[in-house]
């Protein structure tokens, strides 16, 4: 089943589009390579006077340009898989060891070139792909030192792990360097690389995490701060609905209750005075309905705390609904006698209201369970139902303000949003897991130290 803990998830179209971007520079930056490697192998064979096996090496800049034009129709027709991403960051590494080992091997300068791909592997792919770039790397460089690359290639030139031939540093020799010296220096060149590739895969990724972690925190305090401001939107709708209809259902009340006298004395139908009861009975509750929504959104009413029994909470919260719900509810109090001490009018009416939700996405006749446990440092209520369940898109816009997917006139969609703010109120926060066709599980969890924890058993 899917579970939501918080509105912050990056969509998958947000995935799809960095991907593309990433993808789309990664093309830029081999078109470039092509190009530079292009000019300077042109620029070696015609001002510096050295051979080179342009046959070959034509065919490996050909094979990059045809590679870029394939990867970049791959990039117009679909969505940028990671193994792509993988591949040709691989690809590019096995060219340009071809490439080098065309050119010198560990003596062409451009061996740096290795960096390049070690450091954007270490940007784009994922910790475990950017250590396995990092060690191919390190492999195809130090294979120069192992393997005779001129007897493969059809060069006097060879150097061997401990041997290298004179032919590959003549010059040097003739200039009074031993070549063997010189062989030390382009292994410790292979060993300094190999230290730099590590820090920089490591430390990258180091950095990487701590700019993610950074942007899910900022987007966390935006989500929060969007939240706050529709919660305080919320508390100012109900406070003034409250001030607003305070006269006129103040007016009610009074005109009901001279009904029910005048009825009494003038011994009019039972009916009659029922019913006037009856109006002043529901204009009570319009009252106190306004009075909790804001108290839910954040505006103190001296609400006192009450310390219940956790099974006395839940009987209380499913007596809250009409009795042909309450026949639908099973309770399972996992805590015992365990007591608590919290506002209870708050905590029965949000139950209540997650024990709704339920049984409205439940097929009639179909029972919805609530139940209580201890988990670490909370206390858990769990309310599952058997209904249609939500989809991930859908679940995760569940706990946001006003958001309903019941027909209209059936909720204004503040009940998970109200339900959340109590649960983070009290240091806790509310989980729902869910998939479709497969119902909803409704997790609300209450700090232990926020709420007061007492044994029945205490003097």
């Amino acid at each position: 089943m899917s579970e939501i803990t918080s509105p912050l998830y990056p969509s998958h179209t947000d995935r799809e589009t960095a991907s593309r971007i990433a993808f789309t520079w990664l093309l830029h930056l081999r078109w470039g390579a092509v190009a530079c490697q292009a000019v300077l192998i042109a620029a070696v064979q015609i001002f510096l006077s050295i051979s080179l096996p342009l046959g070959i090496i034509t065919m490996i800049l050909a094979f990059e340009g045809g590679s870029n034009l394939v990867f970049g129709w791959l990039k117009r027709r679909q969505a940028i898989p990671a193994w792509l991403i993988i591949t040709v960051l691989f690809l590019d590494v096995t060219f340009l060891t071809a490439l080098l080992a065309f050119t010198g091997g560990p003596m062409n300068p451009f061996t740096f070139l290795y960096l390049v791909h070690v450091a954007l592997g270490a940007i784009l792919l994922s910790p475990r792909w950017a250590w396995a770039l990092a060690g191919f790397t390190v492999t195809c460089y130090g294979g120069f030192f192992l393997l005779p690359i001129g007897e493969l290639f059809g060069f006097p030139e060879v150097l061997l792990l401990g041997e290298p031939q004179p032919a590959c540093h003549l010059q040097a020799a003739q200039g009074g360097i031993d070549p063997s010296h010189l062989a030390i220096h382009l292994r410790g060149m292979w060993i300094a690389f190999a230290v730099t590739a590590v820090f920089i895969v490591f430390f990258v990724g180091k950095i990487q995490k701590a700019l993610e972690q950074h942007q899910e925190t900022l987007a966390r305090l935006k989500e929060e701060k969007v939240r706050n401001e529709k919660l305080a939107a919320l508390a100012t709708l109900s406070a003034g609905a409250a001030h607003e209809l305070s006269t006129p259902l103040a007016t009610i009340a009074v005109a009901s209750g001279e009904m029910v006298q005048t009825l009494r004395q003038e011994e009019a139908d039972p009916e009659l005075i029922e019913d006037a009861r009856l109006i002043r009975g529901q204009v009570e509750k319009c009252k106190e309905i306004l009075q909790q929504m804001a108290a839910d959104a954040g505006e103190p009413l001296g609400e006192a705390e009450e310390e219940q029994a956790v099974g006395e909470l839940l009987a209380r919260a499913v007596a809250l609904l009409p009795p042909r719900q309450q026949s639908r509810v099973i309770v399972r109090n996992g805590t015992g006698e365990l007591r608590i001490r919290t506002p209870a009018s708050t905590l029965h009416r949000t139950l209540k209201g997650l024990i709704k939700n339920g049984l409205d996405a439940s097929p009639d006749g179909t029972p919805v369970v609530i139940g209580s446990r201890l988990d670490g440092r909370h206390l858990a209520f769990e309310i599952e139902d058997r209904g249609t369940g939500m989809d991930r898109e859908t679940l995760a816009k569940a706990t946001e303000p006003f958001f309903t997917s019941k027909p209209p006139g059936q909720g204004m969609g503040l009940g998970l949003f109200l339900a959340r703010s109590v649960a983070e109120r009290y240091g806790g926060e509310l989980r729902l897991h869910s998939a479709p066709g497969a119902g909803t599980r409704a997790t609300l969890l209450l700090a232990l130290d926020r709420i007061g924890i007492y044994s029945s058993q205490r003097e």
